[in-house]
């Protein structure tokens, strides 16, 4: 049986099959994100993007580390009456605490509209009280459906809702223009996919039984949650920060350009969905003492995290300004160089995941981190914006992320009882970097001479990024290949 067959079935098929799904469901979210650039004022877009930041913002506040909550009971919990009601109290509190924030959302109304400085940002403000607790909810399901087994099933329903909001925002910008109307569309379909999960996850003895909350399980879940929830809320603000500094100290039409030239791109798509689904292998190689085996499956993961993702960076580096024209339209290249920066910050995130520290319950060592990450962005934030401008707080975000990155990623290793270089391969690791800084600098080159013979802005995209991809797949798709078969090995060693 060859390399192919034996990836057909397995830990790493669900994440092949995750990735493909995402990366169809990625563009058609990058799709909705230039008919809404492209069609949308820039005012418009800017109000838009101010309300999904207060969004994004209280979705990390009273999510308050509930997913890795209902990663960490589920999975860590033998018994199915004490998994039942761990989950129940959790989706409990998550109502709770949800409901808390929208009222608060609600008061602060007008000091919101006056920090942006922006009186329409009030006329949409009750969908951020709302839309945070659905993204929440969806969110911890999200986490049980991959625990029972069904990361196919979540793959086919992202694309499905991908698919059905790009059709909704193209009826919407065409036909109306509004976004009252994009946001109530947000809303109903967040509702409908609710539904959806506690269908299907009912269907497969996996029930929400209000009846199971036990007032006595509060103490475990805000025990191992608050910390953790800590260190989400100071991640958000950490990646946030730079965009609250810039609609504090310039317009709403500079906060638009900034938006999209920092917006994260899907460069970790491979990188995400194996995450997704060796979650619950490696909290339970943790939970049973065998980090032996959780250190060669947290190796194998980082090395297929930062070769796919630098792999497609870079490519998107070696054509940056064809790609950014791509995404946003012309209305938005202005923000070029922090779309460059923000290319490098994808890079590194890989170094940023929680991975072992959430399965090994180590949530007050996130904390701790958080608080630091927070204090030293701001500070950087602030002193970079003088000095750079515009970018400064771009800039600030990526040495602050490479920090923490590297301090994460110790702590991962001390976990498992391992040293930190174990966690490489040293030696591929420079080639790798050697190979991708090369065939950028290369291929820049060669943008440059393409766009000088004034061809196509999207021809010069395909034809770098193509040489590039398939250059580095040529130079590495073997070992990225026995990674992948390495890893579908954990669902038959089980």
């Amino acid at each position: 049986m060859g390399i192919r067959d034996k990836l057909s079935s397995g830990v790493s098929a669900d994440a092949i099959l995750l990735t493909f799904i995402k990366l169809v469901t990625t563009a058609l979210g990058l799709a909705t994100t230039r008919l809404l650039s492209e069609y949308l004022s820039v005012h418009d877009y800017g109000t838009y993007s101010q309300i999904m930041l207060v969004v994004s913002t209280i979705a990390s506040v009273t999510i308050f580390g509930m997913m890795d909550g209902v990663n960490y009971f589920y999975a860590g919990k033998n018994e199915e009456d004490e998994k039942e009601s761990y989950v129940a109290t959790i989706f409990a509190l998550q109502c709770v605490i949800s409901s808390v924030a929208g009222l608060v959302v609600m008061i602060m109304n007008r000091n919101i509209c006056g920090y942006f400085g922006n009186e329409d940002v009030g006329i949409y403000l009750i969908f951020a009280a709302i839309l945070p607790f659905l993204q929440n909810i969806l969110g911890m399901s999200q986490v049980l459906f991959v625990s029972i087994g069904k990361a196919r099933l979540l793959a086919y329903r992202n694309l499905a809702i991908s698919t059905i909001r790009m059709i909704s925002v193209f009826i919407v910008v065409f036909a109306v223009r509004s976004i009252l109307v994009i946001l109530i569309t947000t809303l109903v379909i967040d509702i409908g996919q609710i539904a959806f999960f506690w269908i299907i996850l009912r269907k497969n003895s996996c029930r929400l039984n209000w009846r199971k909350v036990r007032i006595k399980y509060f103490g475990d879940v805000i025990h191992y949650c608050t910390p953790m929830a800590i260190f989400l809320i100071i991640s958000t603000l950490n990646r946030d920060i730079d965009k609250y500094l810039v609609s504090a100290m310039t317009d709403t039409e500079t906060l638009a350009m900034y938006s999209n030239a920092s917006k994260q791109l899907p460069f970790d798509i491979i990188m995400a969905s194996f995450c997704t689904v060796l979650v619950p292998y490696i909290t339970r190689y943790i939970s049973n003492k065998n980090k032996e085996k959780a250190a060669e499956l947290y190796k194998l993961f980082i090395e297929i995290a930062y070769v796919s993702t630098g792999i497609l960076c870079f490519a998107a580096l070696s054509a940056s300004p064809q790609l950014m024209k791509l995404l946003y339209s012309n209305k938005y290249t202005d923000g070029l160089a922090i779309f460059c920066v923000y290319i490098f910050v994808d890079l590194f995130r890989f170094t940023n995941i929680t991975l072992v520290l959430s399965a090994a319950g180590r949530t007050k060592r996130l904390m701790i981190l958080g608080v630091g990450s927070l204090a030293f962005n701001a500070l950087l934030n602030i002193v970079f914006y003088r000095v750079m401008g515009i970018i400064g707080p771009a800039v600030a975000t990526l040495v602050v992320i490479v920090i923490t990155g590297v301090i994460m990623l110790s702590f991962s290793a001390s976990i498992l009882e391992t040293r930190l270089s174990k966690l490489f391969d040293l030696k591929y690791l420079i080639v790798f970097v050697l190979e991708s800084v090369a065939l950028t600098f290369a291929l820049s080159k060669l943008r440059e001479y393409l766009h000088g013979m004034n061809i196509h802005y999207f021809a010069i995209l395909v034809i770098v990024a193509g040489i590039y991809g398939i250059t580095m797949l040529l130079l590495n798709g073997k070992r990225l290949l026995s990674d992948l078969y390495r890893v579908n090995r954990v669902g038959y060693d089980e």
